[in-house]
């Protein structure tokens, strides 16, 4: 819009009236005074500036760039509109850009430290942490008096996992400035890095009780509790933050996720709902609610969102992890494998063992190749994976595999031609491919030759919405390795058996992989079911009962056994010895408990195993069959989606009374 000519005082008495709307938060009607004196002034410095800054608080940073850009050359030496436009670069994630800008910021006001302090955090986010400490080092020489600084300096040595010298820098800015919540929030991080639970527990509560209505502090408590597997306590807190910020969408999506981790689905998809409706524009909310309706069985629905979340970020490794499981758990595989190398663990194995990086497919001639698998969670995983290190010896590859020891003579004699290998690491590093068991469906993927009978909304919706290229098809999976059992363990393992009681042997478990409290690093599955609701499953059935838990706690036998009202005897030690576990699966004639090292076991021994599987379902065992294309023949009994077991024992129960799969 033209608004013909003014005087210098108008432009300043519109400028003044833009400011005033500024300052209450009117930005729109700001922006439309700064814009009408532009239209009268094109290079008026000033307005360039307050417009620049107004789109950026808005969050519109692309416009605000173009403002704030023209200002700066306008007003070459004014540090504040240098940082302003440092800021928008920061958004608009173009650090290096930032860091520049920042420091020329620095040269022009060098007793302003937020200038440096912009540049630390730029260097910091385009990975540069080294540089970005030493920057900092020298600001808190010569700022030694701001506790931003310390604040800062805090963050970075926390970022380079050095948690101790971190909790000193955060002291000092709480001594600087004893209401800086962000510090408090930092010391109780790095405790809990530390593992110094208690300590950190003791400093996040602190940071609740200094700061009530912030709802940063009771976030903070809320992840702690979460990380810790304290869900039920989490869901309580997560009623605070709530309280405090009832609008905003973190809060909803912290009460979806200790709803879900509570397996109470259903529920922690209204909330995983209200998050999305009140951040539109925010990937982490359309990924969760895209991944929470999948998980309940909207699939279409889920896929659309799931689009949309990578459409807001395509680089986004959480969502692509979510895209993962989703797509594996609905079969579709070939579009899946893609996404399945972004799940936890996977990026920072390869750059630490200089492993195959994965995108295409390896060529279909590997003669004379020597191809070195390397290992990831455990050794249930590198058992299922393996089933596709045939396809590599079918190309003409040499295999090595850097597996568990325990698996080590049962993966020599069931694959002659592969050789499992520990250190010396000459082995490994002579290889000409490093991949992981993880990346093998990727690396050996063909072209899928028929389509998966998915329901029709399922398959239409995928194909018009999502943003892979979902066909969908269903190639079909490699099948298990087999592994004969060694005829002198069997014949020992009969023999205890026989000793014990009658038969029919019925084998139990109730938990596998790392309790969430007991986790380090990246997240590990985790599956439990209580396991006195096993034994009132098995309680009054025939023959003999044997706990083959891994690792069980004090008095869990004992407890599974009054819940059984008879013996169970104890097998555990089986799980040490995976020759003699492998002999134990092949002869007994049941197999009860959810999916573990045991389960991979009892497929490769041409056994079947009946599988109790938490909600959600991990993506070996689908969203919704009885069976999996994974394991044939493996009866799967379902919790409900809000986290009750009822039903599936009541189906287990019955199954094992008839002797049916």
């Amino acid at each position: 819009m033209v608004y013909g000519s003014a005087s210098a005082q108008q432009l300043e008495d519109w400028l003044d009236s833009g400011i005033a709307a500024h300052r209450t938060g009117d930005l729109e009607r700001a922006l439309d005074t700064y814009r009408r004196v532009l239209a009268v002034s094109p290079e008026h410095g000033p307005a360039l500036n307050l417009a620049g800054t107004a789109l950026l608080q808005a969050g519109r940073a692309a416009e605000a760039v173009a403002y704030l850009e023209r200002a700066a050359r306008r007003a070459r030496n004014d540090a504040n509109v240098l940082g302003n436009l440092g800021h928008a670069y920061l958004e608009l994630k173009r650090h290096a850009d930032a860091a520049a800008t920042f420091r020329k910021a620095s040269r022009i006001a060098p007793d302003a430290a937020q200038f440096g302090v912009g540049a630390a955090i730029a260097l910091a986010l385009d990975h540069k942490l080294a540089e970005a400490q030493a920057l900092l080092a020298r600001l808190c020489a010569r700022h030694p008096r701001e506790p931003l600084v310390w604040l800062n300096f805090g963050n970075v040595l926390r970022d380079q996992h050095r948690f101790e010298q971190a909790i000193g820098a955060y002291r000092s800015a709480l001594e600087l400035d004893p209401g800086m919540l962000d510090a408090r929030i930092g010391i109780a991080g790095a405790l809990h890095a530390l593992r110094r639970f208690d300590e950190a527990e003791s400093e996040y509560r602190a940071c609740v009780a200094a700061a009530p209505d912030e709802p940063a502090a009771h976030h903070a408590l809320v992840t702690f509790y979460i990380d810790r597997g304290r869900y039920a306590d989490a869901e309580r807190a997560c009623g605070e933050i709530r309280r405090v910020a009832p609008n905003h969408f973190e809060s909803h999506l912290l009460t979806g996720t200790a709803l879900a981790h509570q397996r109470r689905l259903l529920d922690a998809v209204e909330h995983y709902a209200r998050c999305a409706a009140l951040a539109p524009a925010e990937p982490q909310a359309a990924c969760v609610y895209g991944g929470g309706l999948m998980q309940i069985g909207l699939t279409g629905e889920g896929l659309r969102w799931l689009a949309r979340a990578e459409a807001l970020d395509h680089d986004s490794v959480a969502c692509q992890r979510v895209i993962a499981g989703a797509l594996l758990s609905e079969g579709c595989f070939h579009d899946a494998w893609q996404a399945h190398t972004y799940r936890s663990g996977a990026q920072a194995l390869r750059a630490s063992h200089r492993a195959w990086q994965p995108g295409e497919p390896l060529p279909r001639d590997l003669a004379g190749a020597h191809v070195c698998v390397l290992p990831e969670q455990g050794p249930g995983d590198e058992l299922f994976f393996l089933r596709y290190a045939s396809g590599l010896i079918a190309r003409g590859a040499r295999v090595s595999v850097r597996c568990s020891p325990k698996l080590v003579s049962l993966l020599e004699r069931v694959l002659p031609e592969l050789v499992a290998v520990q250190p010396p690491e000459a082995e490994f590093t002579g290889a000409d491919v490093r991949i992981l068991c993880g990346d093998l469906p990727l690396a050996l993927v063909d072209a899928p030759q028929a389509p998966l009978e998915l329901p029709r909304d399922v398959a239409e919706s995928s194909r018009r919405d999502f943003a892979y290229h979902v066909g969908v098809f269903w190639p079909a999976p490699a099948p298990s390795l087999r592994i004969d059992p060694l005829a002198q363990r069997v014949a020992h393992v009969g023999t205890a058996l026989a000793a014990l009681g009658p038969p029919p042997y019925i084998g139990l478990t109730w938990r596998a992989g790392v309790a969430p409290e007991e986790q380090t690093g990246y997240s590990v599955l985790y599956k439990a079911i209580p396991h006195e609701l096993i034994g009132r499953a098995v309680r009054d059935l025939p023959g003999t009962l044997l706990a083959l838990q891994r690792k069980p706690a004090p008095g869990e036998i004992d407890a599974l056994a009054a819940a059984c009202g008879r013996a169970v005897h104890d097998f555990t030690a089986f799980n040490d010895d995976l020759e003699s576990m492998l002999a134990l699966l092949s002869v007994i004639d049941d197999y009860v408990g959810v999916s573990n090292t045991n389960v991979h076991l009892s497929a490769a021994a041409g056994r079947t195993a009946r599988v109790l599987v938490p909600a959600p379902p991990e993506w070996r065992w689908m969203r919704r069959r009885r069976h999996s294309p994974w394991f044939p023949g493996f009866p799967i009994y379902r919790q409900s989606l809000q986290g009750d077991w009822a039903q599936a024992l009541a189906e287990l129960r019955q199954d094992l009374a008839r002797g049916q799969a």
